[in-house]
């Protein structure tokens, strides 16, 4: 019931959408539970080579080492053919976007938007790289 208020909190979706989309992360979170997983090739793609360290003890988090090669990581995945003003290039957990750079919107001034996710993968200590968005399509600004 929680994601469903979630949903409908940060979507503009009715209650039967929002439950319709909890059930499906519901599913996916099932089937992705390599203890359910019976085909022994499959077993071995979804299984992960334990390092027996965490990301905070390799130095993730409070700007050690391993932050910095983590967020490094973080920027070339996310590279596009668009720039952001604050990209993930510089090493942050931050971003910002001007709107006056983002084809089909008008502005006065120079409105930018920043996001900041804070601590993001060295709380995923699991999982680094895992972080779900969702954009919700607007033109309020058009």
């Amino acid at each position: 019931m929680r994601l469903v208020n979630e949903y409908m909190d940060f979507k503009d979706i009715d209650k039967e959408s929002a439950t319709s989309l909890a059930e499906t992360i519901y599913e996916e979170c099932k089937k992705s539970d390599i203890k359910t997983v019976s085909d022994p090739f499959m077993r071995y793609l979804f299984d992960i080579n334990k390092a027996n360290v965490t990301i905070g003890k390799q130095g993730v988090g409070c700007r050690g080492s391993g932050d910095f090669f983590v967020h490094k990581l973080i920027t070339e995945l996310s590279e596009t053919e668009k720039r952001a003003y604050l990209s993930p290039s510089s090493l942050d957990d931050a971003g910002a976007v001007r709107i006056s750079d983002i084809e089909g919107f008008k502005s006065e001034g120079d409105l930018i938007i920043v996001s900041k996710m804070e601590g993001i993968h060295s709380r995923l200590s699991d999982f680094p790289f895992l972080c779900g968005f969702h954009v919700i399509s607007c033109n309020a600004f058009a």
